[in-house]
C-alpha cells in the first residue's frame, strides 16, 4: 500500500539550490575550517606576523591559530576579527571547532606538531597528529575544561561535529584497527555523561583513502570530505542522508566540487548561509573561505488513494493552484517556492473528492509528501454525519456540530456538481407531527449553516423525516436503551445529482 505522510526529505541534493559568493576572511596564505559559535564564525589562519614569516620562506614556529568574525542572525559575516582561546592553542596548530550551543561545550582540535614542509598546506592533510579538546565559557573566557577519551598520541582524532543535543559526537581518525584505510569518519553517542566507544561510519562514508570533516546538520544528513571517491586525490564533498542507524546513499556536492580541493562545509542554524573551503583558482591563496547561498526547495509529492481499495489511482485528475494537471502515473510531482500556500484538490468524476492546503511556511527544506483520499459513490447513496448534537427541543447548531457540518462544506466544495439532501431524523419519542416539524426545523437549521458558508442554496435541500425512518427496533412503545435511541437521532446526506446526472 502507497499512502504518503508528510515528513521532511534528509537528501541535501533535494533540499537546496547552492550559488558561492567570495569572502572577507581570507589572506595569502591558507584560511580554513569555519565553525559557527553563536553569533560568531570562528576558522583557522595564521598571523600577519607568521604570513610574513611565511612569505620569507621561514616556516619554524608557525602555526594556525583560530579566528573569530561576528555574523548577523542569518549567518553573514561582519567586519572584525579576534584571535580565540590564544592560551590554550599556544604552540599547538587549531581548529576547525564544533559548538553545542545546549551544553555550551567547544570542541577543538590541536596539535603540536610542527614542520615547515606543510607551508601553505591545510595541516589535516599531511601527517600530523591530532586530538579534540572541550572548551567552556568560565567567566567570560574560553578555558580547556576536558579531552575526549578516544585522543591517543599514536593516532589522530580531530575535525568534530557534535549534534545540536550534545549527545552525538562525530570527528575523523586514522586509528589503525578500526578503519578502512586513510583517515575515516567515526561518531560516539553521550550517555550519562560517558562518551560510548568510537563507531566507524561504515562503507556508506567511508573508503579506503581519506574522509574528512564531517558536518552533522539538524541530525539528518551527514556532509564530509572525500578523496576517495572520485579521480585523483583532490578532496570533494559529498552528502548522506541519517535514518537512525541506517545511511542512505551518497550524493555529490557538484554545486561546490571544483578541480581542487573543497572541504569543511558547515551551516548556519537558519538554513540560509553556509561557509565551506577550497583552494580552486580565482583565491588569495593556498585555502580560502567561501561563502554559500542556500536556497531551499520543497519537493511535493502526492498521491491519490482510494479509501476502499486502499490502492493508488492511476493517471487521476487534479486541480493545483488553480490549474488542471493530470498525474503521470501514480505520483504527482511538483517544486514548490518557499513560504507559500498551495490548494490542491482531486477531480474524479464518479468519486467523492478530496481537497487540502499544502504549505511550506516555517517547513524545513526538503521532500512533502501527501494523500488525497478518494471514495467511489453513487447516486441515492447515503452518508450518516456523526456527532450532529441539538439541545433538547432545540434546533440552534451547537459549536460540536459546526465540526461536522464543515465537513460537509468541504464536500460540496470538492465536489461542485454535487446537489443533495440534508435530512434530519428524530426517535419515537414524542407524536409523530411533533417530531416531523422539530427534524424538519433541525434541518432547515444545517442547511442555512452550509448555505452561510458560501454553498450554493440551489444544490441542497433541506428534509424533515421525522422518526418515519427508523434504522432500529426502537418503534413506539417497545422498551429502549439511550443508546438505541441516539442511533435514530441522527442526520445524513443524500447524493442526489452527480456531475448534471
Amino acid at each position: 500500500m502507497l499512502v504518503f505522510a508528510q515528513q521532511e526529505c534528509v537528501y541535501f541534493k533535494k533540499m537546496v539550490n547552492l550559488e558561492t559568493e567570495k569572502t572577507n576572511l581570507n589572506t595569502t596564505q591558507s584560511d580554513f575550517g569555519p565553525g559557527f559559535v553563536g553569533d560568531e564564525l570562528w576558522y583557522s589562519a595564521y598571523t600577519d606576523e607568521e604570513i610574513e614569516k611565511l612569505n620569507s620562506g621561514s616556516g619554524k614556529k608557525i602555526y594556525y591559530n583560530l579566528y573569530s568574525t561576528p555574523t548577523d542572525e542569518k549567518g553573514n559575516v561582519k567586519s572584525g576579527k579576534s584571535a580565540m582561546l590564544a592560551e590554550a592553542s599556544e604552540g599547538y596548530h587549531a581548529g576547525p571547532v564544533s559548538y553545542c550551543e545546549a551544553t555550551g561545550e567547544l570542541f577543538v582540535t590541536l596539535s603540536n606538531f610542527d614542520n615547515p614542509v606543510i607551508r601553505n598546506k591545510v595541516y589535516q592533510k599531511a601527517d600530523i597528529r591530532l586530538k579534540i579538546i572541550i572548551a567552556k565559557m568560565v567567566d567570560g573566557e574560553w578555558q580547556k575544561t576536558g579531552e575526549l577519551p578516544f585522543n591517543d598520541p599514536a593516532y589522530s582524532v580531530g575535525h568534530p561535529s557534535i549534534t545540536v543535543t550534545g549527545d552525538t559526537l562525530y570527528f575523523v581518525s586514522d586509528i589503525p584497527e578500526k578503519g578502512l584505510g586513510g583517515t575515516d569518519i567515526y561518531r560516539s553517542v553521550r550517555t550519562n555523561g560517558k562518551w560510548g566507544e568510537m563507531e566507524n561510519m561504515g562503507s556508506a562514508v567511508n573508503t579506503d583513502k581519506n574522509e574528512m570533516f564531517p558536518f552533522i546538520y539538524k541530525g539528518k544528513f551527514l556532509i564530509f570530505a572525500s578523496n576517495g571517491r572520485g579521480a585523483g586525490d583532490d578532496l570533494n564533498m559529498y552528502n548522506v542522508g541519517l535514518f537512525g542507524d541506517n545511511i542512505s546513499g551518497v550524493a555529490e556536492l557538484t554545486e561546490l566540487n571544483s578541480a581542487g580541493d573543497d572541504f569543511g562545509f558547515v551551516i548556519h542554524p537558519e538554513g540560509e548561509v553556509g561557509y565551506y573551503c577550497s583552494n580552486k583558482e580565482g583565491g588569495m591563496g593556498s585555502d580560502d573561505i567561501y561563502k554559500v547561498l542556500l536556497e531551499g526547495l520543497y519537493h511535493l509529492e502526492l498521491v491519490v488513494m482510494d479509501r476502499k481499495t486502499m490502492e493508488p489511482m492511476e493517471n487521476a485528475n487534479i486541480t493545483f493552484a488553480g490549474v488542471a494537471e493530470k498525474i503521470a502515473g501514480v505520483v504527482f510531482k511538483k517544486v514548490l517556492k518557499e513560504n507559500e500556500s498551495y490548494t490542491v484538490a482531486s477531480n474524479i468524476d464518479g468519486y467523492m473528492n478530496d481537497s487540502k492546503t499544502i504549505s511550506t511556511v516555517g517547513k524545513p527544506f526538503g521532500v512533502l509528501r501527501d494523500t488525497l483520499w478518494v471514495e467511489k459513490v453513487e447516486v441515492r447513496q447515503k452518508f450518516v454525519m456523526e456527532n450532529i448534537y441539538y439541545d433538547f427541543d432545540k434546533w440552534n447548531i451547537l459549536p460540536e456540530s459546526e465540526v461536522e457540518l464543515d465537513k460537509l462544506v468541504k464536500v460540496m466544495q470538492d465536489n461542485p456538481d454535487w446537489k443533495v439532501e440534508l435530512g434530519s431524523h428524530t426517535d419515537c419519542r414524542g407524536s409523530d407531527a411533533y417530531n416531523q416539524i422539530l427534524s424538519q426545523k433541525r434541518s432547515d437549521s444545517a442547511v442555512g449553516y452550509i448555505v452561510n458558508k458560501g454553498i450554493e442554496a440551489d444544490r441542497i435541500i433541506a428534509k424533515g423525516y421525522g422518526e418515519s425512518q427508523l434504522v432500529n427496533h426502537c418503534d413506539d412503545g417497545v422498551p429502549c436503551s439511550k443508546e438505541d435511541h441516539r442511533k435514530n437521532r441522527r442526520t445524513e446526506f443524500t447524493i442526489l445529482e452527480m456531475n448534471g446526472n
